[in-house]
């Protein structure tokens, strides 16, 4: 299990913090890869970890104000000098700011739109936090079919964006969790297919699963993850990975769809909004990529994550991914099968798109377009 002082140990290990901390500082351990040519991933452990789990009581972080503060990561633990803080920065501020989970969701919610009687699949690595405040009221059931997987903070960050209290967008689902190994390999892809195939059992023995949350590849073996693109990723899936795809496919027969990284990426991405101006803006992953504006984008940086040691904390994150995004368009597509249980995820996507707000280069989702949408195509087909 990981605790608060494996993760001090872990990040205190990687990189040290100087008493005095500069902009300078944090911008050349962000480049550190690019500057030094360094094998070890030293700056993604940064923008990941940043302040989190670290004593800065003692340091000086006068060169620093709110806006630099908005590009580092730090979490409720984070112990911040009473004297020598970023200029006009409080730390509770882009905590509180992160819990919502943006474009009005929380509309939906207040007018009992929040995936109530949808039931979510989720395959994800061990998951530790149930009593956290964030999930403590909401309907989790854990599955580990190994015994023997390890807990991991990323499933918080996907539970907590599909069915969080405060954070998530379906906070009424049903979730099945599935414990994973983490890794890649043959024994991820082993144990992926043998939740799959459980999954399948409970849909064929009538139990009502409409969709499968896999933050990832449906693949993880090394010759997928090598792959440059969705397109060659789908090859290589449909060379190696014919077992996946008959389960995928019959699931999808019997009304239960999967949702993996492949399949999301071809409709939608993520964007990041900036606490401090309030603006969306494009992840720098991105930049080079032409396909972006034509892809609906859910909010992920700029938000907070439960902090994994504690059962009251956050951590803030001001970089999103796929894989914390992923649980959100899930979130999302349970809303609309709350109102029309026909909805086809190829459907919802299609939804999305049309009812999508563009700006500034980035296509936004629309939710309470979406959901409206979603319920007139069932009048419509009634």
């Amino acid at each position: 299990m990981w605790t608060y002082e494996k993760y001090n140990k872990l990040v205190n290990s990687l990189y040290k913090i100087p008493n005095v901390v500069t902009k300078q500082w944090v911008e050349d351990i962000k480049n550190y890869d690019t500057i030094y040519n360094d094998e070890a991933p030293l700056s993604d452990f940064f923008d990941k970890f940043g302040f989190c789990y670290r004593d800065l009581s003692k340091c000086d972080l006068t060169d620093l104000d709110r806006t630099a503060m908005a590009g580092i990561a730090y979490s409720s633990s984070t112990v911040f000098p009473k004297d020598k803080m970023p200029r006009d920065f409080q730390p509770d501020e882009f905590i509180e700011f992160g819990k919502d989970p943006m474009l009005g969701i929380k509309n939906l919610h207040r007018n009992g739109i929040d995936g109530r009687g949808v039931t979510v699949a989720v395959i994800d690595f061990g998951f530790q936090d149930k009593d956290h405040i964030e999930f403590k009221n909401s309907n989790i059931e854990v599955i580990d079919l190994f015994g023997d997987t390890d807990t991991h903070f990323h499933s918080d960050g996907v539970l907590s964006n599909l069915c969080g209290q405060n954070i998530g967008a379906a906070p009424g689902v049903k979730v099945l969790h599935y414990n994973t190994y983490q890794g890649h390999g043959d024994e991820v892809d082993r144990a992926t297919y043998t939740i799959l195939n459980d999954i399948l059992k409970r849909v064929k023995s009538g139990e009502k699963i409409r969709v499968v949350n896999i933050s990832g590849p449906l693949l993880r073996n090394n010759q997928s993850l090598r792959a440059k693109n969705i397109v060659e990723r789908e090859k290589i899936i449909n060379e190696i990975g014919a077992p996946y795809l008959k389960i995928v496919n019959e699931l999808q027969t019997l009304g239960c769809e999967v949702v993996s990284s492949e399949r999301f990426g071809k409709d939608f991405s993520n964007c990041e909004i900036n606490p401090t101006t309030k603006k969306f803006y494009r992840p720098l992953w991105t930049k080079n990529y032409g396909w972006y504006e034509e892809r609906v984008s859910f909010v992920c940086g700029g938000k907070v994550i439960p902090e994994f040691t504690s059962l009251d904390g956050y951590k803030y994150e001001p970089t999103g991914c796929y894989s914390w995004t992923i649980p959100q368009a899930v979130g999302m597509y349970a809303l609309c099968l709350q109102k029309n249980p026909k909805l086809t995820w190829d459907d919802f996507a299609k939804i999305c798109k049309k009812t999508s707000v563009l700006k500034k280069g980035i296509r936004l989702a629309n939710p309470q377009a979406i959901v409206c949408a979603a319920s007139n195509q069932m009048d419509m087909t009634k």
